[in-house]
């Protein structure tokens, strides 16, 4: 999913779509109407967006005209943000690489992100939409001139003929062909599982997936050249435990063919209630022998922000997991109890970092930057603005790297590529994933809604993320015999047992830091 945080990128959690760009609560509270206008009339929306704000920042965002809805509507502040996230005991597997490049939309099983990405199943990253919506504009009237390209004329021509002619005149249920037509719509358009149409029950799933806590098996999900992936896995979650692995493809759930189902199509048979069991029919990434894997559904809460002293140095390394509500904030209280703990030094991993809010991304990159931009939107025109640096970051000045890999995306990249574009960190792992459009979503009259790609992110320099990605200044890998560690890890296994995880990224990071 920012909206001003304009918008999210969030990946699907659960199945999760970790690469959604939409405005982040706490953004411009702006007011979305209740309903569609009638036809002609045009529903408006401030111009422009005020910086960037998440709930409890310590930054204000400036004062706006534009008054938020009561809790629970569109453009409100989002809801109290979930308990802090607890550090998972089990280490996370090495991203899908490669793998991924081309995948531009994943859905979250339980939670969308603001730019693209993947979706988590069973897994959510929750916070109410709310932020930026642009204007839903004056809505055309049908044409009754049959066969006029630029009116609708030949979908009511359509629709008439099948209500006067189907045999089944039981099956035409109006708000099915409805929906069925504006998902047409979005399809026809050619940007798969990115601009796209939301019944309430998604809408509600991706609200949940934002806010940090959902019911499901802990999986990011994503669609690649046209295949169901895995492409990444929750650490210490039921999907894990299960063996579920980074570059999985799902072959079946439940022993439903996945064939022709969006990621969104997944997310919603692989998510169910917690204690409940879902059985997903997977091929191993390099291998070709299906098998099947059973997963008791639970509540998955994601953790934002963990960090820890790497052993024997003055580097703090500090993960970020999704850009979700109030990770700006628990990126500054955690930079300062690093530098409290006696950290000189820090790694910022972003690796299979979904994405999310943007309003999240310029917090966390104000944290290190000294002024700046930290990010360029281009509209439909060529139109650019630059989203400039918070002030009074807590690690100005500190050396930095920055750890990404292939499911690094989104707000991700925006942070990656501010910090790579100010000459502020080295950029270390593998390219990302190449995100780089803002969703703003549009609310319809009966609760469902549109997500549509307004605007292009670009780095400071110019430079065109989307379906590009970030490359790093440092290419490193981690060995099929290795893995991602986490900070949650570091005291259990010791500076030994790092170093025998052979997580390549990770340690070229410290070997960089240890040179400053």
């Amino acid at each position: 999913m920012d909206q001003d945080r304009p918008q999210t990128d969030a990946p699907r959690w659960g199945a999760t779509n970790p690469h959604l760009a939409v405005p982040g609560p706490g953004g411009p509270a702006w007011t979305a109407p209740a309903a569609q206008p009638a036809p002609g009339h045009a529903a408006s929306a401030p111009d422009g967006d005020a910086a960037p704000t998440a709930p409890g920042s310590p930054y204000a965002a400036p004062a706006s005209p534009y008054s938020a809805p009561a809790p629970g509507g569109w453009g409100q502040a989002a809801p109290p943000p979930p308990p802090g996230w607890g550090p998972p005991a089990p280490a996370r597997r090495r991203g899908i690489g490669g793998y991924v490049a081309v995948a531009l939309a994943t859905a979250v099983i339980a939670a969308v992100l603001a730019f693209s990405g993947g979706v988590v199943a069973g897994a959510g990253i929750g916070a109410s939409v709310a932020g930026e919506l642009a204007s839903n504009g004056p809505i055309p009237a049908a044409s009754t001139k049959p066969g006029d390209p630029n009116s609708f004329g030949l979908f009511t021509e359509a629709w008439d003929i099948l209500r006067k002619n189907y045999v089944d005149q039981k099956a035409l249920d109006s708000k099915d062909i409805t929906y069925g037509a504006i998902r047409g719509m979005t399809d026809a358009i050619g940007d798969t599982e990115h601009t796209r149409f939301l019944t309430p029950e998604d809408l509600a799933r991706q609200e949940a997936d934002l806010s940090g806590s959902f019911a499901g098996i802990g999986a990011v999900l994503s669609e690649v050249d046209s295949e169901l992936i895995v492409q990444s896995v929750i650490p210490g979650t039921p999907a894990e435990r299960a063996g579920v692995k980074a570059g999985d493809r799902i072959l079946a759930v439940d022993g439903a063919d996945t064939t022709g189902k969006s990621v969104d199509d997944v997310v919603r048979e692989v998510r169910g209630d917690e204690g409940t069991q879902v059985t997903l029919t997977l091929v191993r990434k390099g291998g070709s022998d299906p098998f099947d894997v059973t997963i008791t559904r639970a509540v998955i809460a994601v953790p934002a922000v963990s960090w820890a002293m790497y052993p024997g140095t003055d580097t703090a390394v500090i993960r970020l997991e999704q850009f979700q509500a109030d990770s700006g904030k628990d990126m500054v209280e955690a930079l300062k109890a690093a530098k409290l703990a006696g950290a000189t030094k820090f790694a910022l991993d972003l690796r299979a970092n979904p994405g999310g809010y943007v309003g999240e991304a310029v917090e966390v990159a104000s944290q290190f930057l000294d002024g700046g931009t930290v990010y360029i939107q281009q509209d439909a025109k060529g139109v650019r603005k630059e989203v400039p640096a918070l002030s009074n970051g807590e690690a100005r000045t500190q050396p930095l790297v920055v750890l990404v890999d292939a499911g690094s995306a989104s707000s991700s990249e925006i942070v990656s590529g501010a910090l790579q574009d100010a000459g502020r960190a080295k950029i270390v792992g593998e390219k990302t994933f190449g995100t780089g459009t803002v969703l703003t979503p549009f609310k319809l009259s009966d609760g469902s809604a549109l997500y549509v790609g307004t605007t292009e992110w670009l780095t400071p320099k110019g430079n065109e993320i989307w379906r590009k990605g970030i490359t790093p200044d440092v290419v490193v890998a981690i060995p099929d015999t290795g893995r991602i560690v986490v900070p949650s890890e570091f005291a259990d296994l010791g500076l030994d047992g790092i170093v025998k995880a052979d997580d390549a990224q990770l340690q070229r990071a410290i070997e960089l830091l240890a040179q400053e």
